[in-house]
Parts: C-alpha cells; structure tokens; sequence
C-alpha cells in the first residue's frame, strides 16, 4: 500500500517543489552554473553532517509497505537521507537545485497527502471510476516524462567522431567574421518624413565615391564621420563595427556578397531600406572545436532527441471535432439573473 500511495503523493507535491524553486532569490540562482542538457538529476545535499542513512522525515501514523496496525497510530515509516533524495530525485526531471525552503515543503506535503491518501483509500476512493481515469491518465504522463528523461540522459554525450563530423559539416556556424558597415543614410535621421530627391541621390552619389575610398584601405569609421558632416546631418554618426555576438543578419543579396569577400575587401554599395550602405571584412577566423565543444555536444544532443520525440510521434495523430471545440459554437455566457428590487419603505429613497 504505501508505495502506492507514495506515487501519489510524488504526483501531487511536484508542482509545489517547481513553484518553490521559481521563488528563490536571483542571487542565490545566479550562484549555480546551469544544469548541462542530459545529466542526471543531481542529488540533494543539505548541509552535513546529515549522512545518507540518517533519517530526515519521521510520519507518525502511517504504516510501512506490508504492515498493518490495530492502532491509528502505532505505525511510524521513517525517510533516511538517501531514501528523501531518492524520492525527490524521480520528479527532478529538470534536474533544478532544490533550495531548503522547497525541500522543508515537499516533506512537509509529502507527510500530509500520505495522510490523506491513506483515508482515502480506507474510504473506497480507489473504488470510483474518476480515480481509476485520473490514475490511468497519470501513469502515461509519467512514462512520457520519463521518456524525456531517458532520452535526455541517452544523447547526453556524443561519441568524438560524432563531434568533429558536425563541427565539419557546420563549420560556417563556428566562424567569426568582424564586419564594418558604412552607412549612407537617404534621409535625415532627424526628420526621416522629409524625403527629398536631391538628397537621395547626393547621398547616392556619396556613397559611390566612399565605396572606391573604402576599397582603397581608408579607415571606416573616418569616411563614416565624412559621410554625416558631407550630407549636414548633426545627428551622431552610427558604429561602423557590426557586432559578432549574436551574428548580424542581412538580406539574402547582401548576406551573399560579404561571403565571397576577403579580409579586407569591401562589398558594391549596397541598396537597402535604411540607405546605402557598404561593407568591409576585417578579418575572418574560425572558433577552434575546442571552444565549440560545449555548444556542438548541446545541438547534436538536442538534435538527436528531436529525431527520437519526432519519430515516437510521427505516426499519431489527432483529429478534433469543430463542432464540439470551436468557440464559434461554444454556447453563449449566462447572466446572473436580476436580483429583485426591496420594496421601498416609509423611510426608504425610491431608487433611481
């Protein structure tokens, strides 16, 4: 009985050990280097010297798995230190570090639905088909998890050859390119609703001229500079270094010319929304598979753990009756009805 009743009990108290993890402060989260995608679950450690067959949790009144009492509460099941964070560590399937304060509550719950579980139980509940549904419906939850879980401590670590083939089969992914941008703007930035021809195509012809200049080796962000005073623009002129961390992202058009550039070459002047703009490769470089090694064992994981969800679930399928589940044909809301009126009395305001 009582590990059934601990299933239930590990079912019912979980969403309270992730509500009170999302309640410790960002500080104390800070401090804790991120869970690797995978790893299994960690076990609790509480403060010693609490070794692992010290008991933790002691319930008076509840019986052992196979023991009975004649007396309510004569029973006492005792939880060592191993035995808790076993327990806790079946429904850690985020492998989240537990705090103190959620341990205390998961004890503390845990003891109070064994409580109640073991009442209901002596009540018949078992008995009521909307237990045996909420069960059924529970036990494939738990083995969907648990599916997750295995997947995740299944691809946890790919094998050397499986990293260095996708570090070679995405090799641009791992290089960093500085990039410098020239950026002759169509309009003022100041007034950006006044778009007249003869500066558009003073800034066009502008361009073209800072284009060959850039070509030439002059350093951008001098020619941005002259680009601003050139055009009588007081605005501040932009950065000329793109940013390498998140990757910059172009126009398909665009995206093509900077990679058939060279270090040092510069693109055409470049016809876009914002202006004309024109751009110079600095240098290009690879990052080693080394640095790579912690980003590339993350996607080959979570690329092999999508194929294995994808290929579970690929042959199932739902279809959904609109009729039923359409709020087009969802009955409409029902109004209280009108409360009456108290009749008026002699010293009462009629209402208005």
């Amino acid at each position: 009985m009582i590990r059934h009743l601990q299933f239930v009990c590990v079912l019912t108290v979980a969403p309270f050990l992730a509500q009170a993890q999302q309640q410790v402060m960002p500080s104390a989260q800070s401090s804790q280097p991120p869970a690797a995608v995978g790893n299994k679950p960690q076990p609790v450690t509480p403060p010693p010297p609490v070794a692992p067959e010290t008991p933790v949790l002691t319930v008076h009144g509840i019986c052992p798995g196979g023991q009975t009492a004649d007396k309510p509460d004569a029973c006492t099941m005792v939880l060592t230190r191993a035995q808790f964070e076993e327990l806790v560590s079946s429904i850690n399937v985020n492998n989240a570090n537990y705090p103190p304060p959620a341990l205390r509550g998961f004890a503390t719950d845990y003891a109070n639905i064994l409580a109640l579980a073991n009442a209901g139980e002596k009540a018949g509940v078992e008995k009521d088909p909307r237990f045996q549904d909420l069960m059924r419906i529970t036990r494939f939850r738990v083995l969907a998890e648990s599916y997750r879980r295995l997947l995740h401590e299944k691809y946890a670590n790919p094998s050397e050859e499986e990293i260095a083939a996708y570090y070679k089969q995405n090799a641009d992914k791992y290089e960093q390119t500085r990039i410098e941008r020239i950026h002759v703007p169509k309009v003022d930035p100041t007034r950006p609703q006044d778009r007249k021809p003869d500066f558009e195509n003073k800034a066009k012809q502008l361009a073209a001229d800072i284009r060959e200049r850039a070509a030439r080796g002059e350093d951008a962000t001098s020619l941005q500079v002259e680009v601003y005073k050139t055009l009588g623009l007081k605005a501040q002129p932009p950065q000329t270094e793109l940013s390498t961390s998140p990757k910059p992202t172009f126009p398909a058009n665009v995206q093509q010319d900077i990679n058939a550039l060279k270090a040092g070459e510069v693109t055409k002047v470049e016809f876009e929304p914002s202006g004309f703009n024109i751009y110079k490769v600095r240098s290009r470089n690879t990052i080693p598979l080394e640095v790579a090694r912690a980003q590339i064992v993350r996607e080959i994981s979570q690329k092999n753990i999508d194929e294995a969800m994808k290929a579970a679930t690929s042959s199932v399928h739902s279809e959904l009756n609109e009729n039923y589940f359409s709020l087009r044909n969802a009955p409409p809301p029902q109004r209280p009805a009108p409360r009456p009126l108290a009749p008026a009395g002699p010293h009462t305001a009629p209402p208005k």
